[in-house]
């Protein structure tokens, strides 16, 4: 995380003057003895009190989103297929669509409001340091949006923390309507967040760029496509970040591979490039939030994607798609791409006529982001079928989650040039979606999409719009949430539940994933989401 003014952090994260938002019953908080006699009105005094304050707000977000980045807008989607007999309960349930509520992993709301609490007390404290920085202030708010923005996203209506919470009589309290949420909280947070910031960009804060992502993925979700065109127009007027243009920078974006014996050439972490604008840090030199109980403070991208006895595989479907555009066939890629070479080549050996061992250069027929995201990548690629290789876009090996450092990418260029590219194709600019895509394609050395195979109507070119950021965007994050702003998941999802053991329909009730059963009963003011 973020390593600036370290005695203050620790400070700030021992003293925690705050009771920590439903993240402990009740009776846990009063059993709870004080550690700190320092209230919030002798700390935040000075920006450096406020930086660090800010700081911990990132600590919480690291603690939060470690794992459940993923659960919440990844694992539920036509990107995976359970591995049989890798995959505990908790996990299984959300590829096979029958989420219940006991599944602490994916349902605890514990580190979000916590995060949350941090966030409401930089808010309410930083405008009372004199000459504070507006950065700072913007900052907190932005990840109060972010938080917030995702709990309606995953739970609809949730309880409402705009202030400290700094007694155990605040804790309870009803669930508010996500219109309330984003009308009242989210959509001012982020707009005052943007008014504050000067820092355009900053790869592991929130900055200018960032929140002008935030914005625009808040009004595709609302379908005010006007205003998420506007937002994303401004993120490429900013001129900070671009493209990468060749499979050994796309690499990077992700690589973290130390060596060892199943990757004996091993770089260790790399996830550096002129894409990256916004991404959760992992540091395994940093201080634990919470040592000793949990894996706060540390990513879970190894344990989902690669885990020793693996959990997902990559789905037939996905795979299918993915060789239907890119073929992986010398002769379909030839037949469908006539005239254009594939943009990877590799060396391979060769014994000539008279028993020398020679070196020759051979094309790789397909796209070469499918090759580096799938276990296998290049050179073993036929040693896993289809639905039998897990995603290797980070790591082509396993270690214990404690020391999984690898970056959660939140933002990056290429998800907002297509993401502009839906947002002008809603709005009729059919020829500007067109151009967005085939920038991206050109820089992955792919052909073009032609304006026929674009399709002929709005819903056609969000479909092919769609996939062209499920593979781009493959293990981030963004396809569940695709599908649900485009209102896609029971038309793209059921026909494919209907030939997996175990798994149900989804409805529209199931959309929302359940509160879970602990903080029911924790607060009583809480109801259940329908259909659980």
């Amino acid at each position: 995380m973020i390593k600036f003014i370290n005695n203050k952090i620790s400070r700030f994260t021992v003293l925690l003057f705050v009771v920590v938002v439903l993240s402990v019953s009740c009776s846990d908080l009063l059993n709870e003895q004080p550690i700190s006699e320092i209230g919030p009105e002798n700390f935040w005094k000075n920006n450096m009190d406020a930086a660090s304050g800010v700081t911990a707000i990132y600590d919480g977000m690291q603690a939060t989103y470690g794992g459940k980045y993923f659960y919440w807008g990844e694992l539920r989607t036509d990107n995976y297929v359970l591995a049989q007999g890798g995959a505990n309960q908790n996990n299984s349930e959300l590829v096979n669509q029958n989420l219940t509520d006991g599944n602490a992993n994916v349902l605890r709301w514990n580190a979000l409001y916590n995060m949350i609490n941090r966030a409401n007390q930089a808010i309410k404290f930083i405008p009372t340091i004199q000459s504070f920085d507006q950065n700072l202030l913007a900052e907190a708010h932005a990840l109060r949006a972010f938080a917030y923005f995702d709990a309606i996203r995953v739970w609809g209506a949730v309880p409402l923390f705009t202030e400290p919470t700094e007694g155990l009589e605040d804790i309870q309290k009803p669930r508010t309507e996500a219109s309330t949420v984003m009308n009242d909280v989210i959509i001012p947070d982020m707009l005052l967040a943007e008014e504050l910031m000067s820092t355009l960009s900053s790869e592991f804060r929130f900055s200018k760029v960032s929140i002008l992502a935030l914005q625009s993925e808040v009004y595709m979700w609302l379908q005010d496509y006007e205003k998420a065109k506007e937002a994303l127009d401004e993120i490429v007027e900013l001129g900070e970040h671009s493209l990468v243009n060749n499979a050994d920078d796309w690499i990077d974006l992700f690589y973290n591979n130390l060596p060892n014996t199943a990757v004996p050439d091993g770089r260790g972490k790399i996830q550096e490039g002129s894409e990256l604008m916004f991404s959760i840090r992992y540091d395994i030199g940093e201080d634990r939030d919470n040592p000793g109980f949990t894996f706060a403070n540390r990513s879970a991208i190894m344990s989902i994607f690669f885990s020793g006895i693996p959990q997902f595989f990559m789905s037939p479907a996905l795979e299918n798609k993915w060789q239907e555009k890119f073929p992986v066939d010398k002769e379909l890629w030839e037949e469908k791409y006539p005239d254009i070479d594939p943009p990877l080549e590799r060396i391979v050996e060769y014994t000539d006529s008279l028993g020398v061992l020679r070196d020759s250069v051979a094309l790789v027929y397909g796209d070469y982001r499918y090759y580096f995201s799938r276990e296998g990548q290049v050179e073993s690629f036929g040693s896993r079928g289809k639905g039998e290789a897990r995603i290797a876009k980070w790591n082509r090996t396993n270690y214990n989650r404690n020391f999984d450092d690898t970056d959660i990418v939140v933002y990056r260029y290429a998800g907002t040039l297509l993401l502009l590219a839906n947002a002008e194709n809603q709005l009729g600019n059919t020829e500007r979606a067109l151009e967005l895509v085939n920038q991206v394609r050109a820089a992955r050395s792919l052909p073009s999409v032609s304006s026929s195979e674009f399709g002929a109507t709005v819903d056609e070119r969000d479909n092919y719009i769609l996939d062209e950021r499920q593979l781009e965007l493959l293990g981030e994050g963004k396809r569940w949430w695709d599908l649900r702003r485009t209102n896609k998941v029971l038309e793209v999802l059921n026909p494919r539940l209907d030939s997996v053991p175990d798994a149900n329909f989804i409805t529209e009730e199931s959309l929302l994933f359940p509160i879970f059963i602990d903080h029911l009963i924790e607060n009583p003011l809480l109801e259940q989401n329908p259909g659980y």
